[in-house]
């Protein structure tokens, strides 16, 4: 009997000092979580355990878990008590670093949104110049265009007058020597006998 007994606390020694792979849970939020000494609630409570602090689960019993906490204590805690979820104080640190990343991508966003916006601005506002700068340069070459066509209808009217007035100065040119061609035809035969006859005497 003795040695039976040797045997089982030498394997009970063995598997106590084997490595305790332990499972990393978090206290849930409650306000008062409280650690006892042994896995039931007949055992005394030996503190409390402050809500969402993550905590290593070395053995299961029934309702009860045995967790070491970061003060390296060890007691046991009721299983309703822990969460595989991180409590909203790990949350809260991970969320506003979210946050100021997300901020500091969005003032990107909207300085790159108004800088966008105003280089489309100052294109819609040079593209309102050009067309205003054009629409006055086509008003003026319509005005020069309507002056040029008036001074060219004044040139024709002008050249028209001179053609008439140079057409009525080659017929009374023309006229006149006409006229005076005819006179010295008529002269010419009253004159010449005349002197034929005062040479002969």
């Amino acid at each position: 009997m003795q040695k039976i007994f040797s045997i089982l606390l030498g394997s009970l020694i063995c598997i106590t000092s084997l490595p305790i792979f332990a499972e990393t849970l978090y206290v849930t939020d409650n306000l008062h979580t409280y650690l006892r000494r042994g896995a039931g609630d007949q055992y005394k409570i030996s503190g409390t355990i402050q809500a969402g602090e993550q905590v290593s689960v070395l053995e299961k019993r029934d309702r009860y878990s045995l967790i070491r906490d970061a003060k390296n204590r060890e007691a046991w805690i009721l299983n309703s008590e822990l969460s595989t979820t991180p409590s909203s104080k790990e949350l809260i640190p991970q969320l506003q670093q979210q946050i100021e990343e997300l901020t500091v991508k969005l003032n990107k966003i909207d300085g790159d949104w108004q800088q966008r916006t105003a280089e489309m601005q100052r294109r819609v506002q040079q593209s309102d110049q050009q067309s205003s700068e054009l629409l006055d340069q086509n008003a003026r070459l319509k005005r020069e265009l309507d002056i040029l066509k008036n001074k060219n209808r004044d040139l024709e009217t002008m050249q028209d007058a001179e053609s008439r007035e140079i057409m009525i100065q080659y017929f009374i040119y023309g006229g006149s020597v006409l006229g005076a061609g005819l006179l010295l035809g008529l002269l010419i035969p009253v004159f010449i006998p005349r002197r034929r006859r005062n040479n002969g005497w």
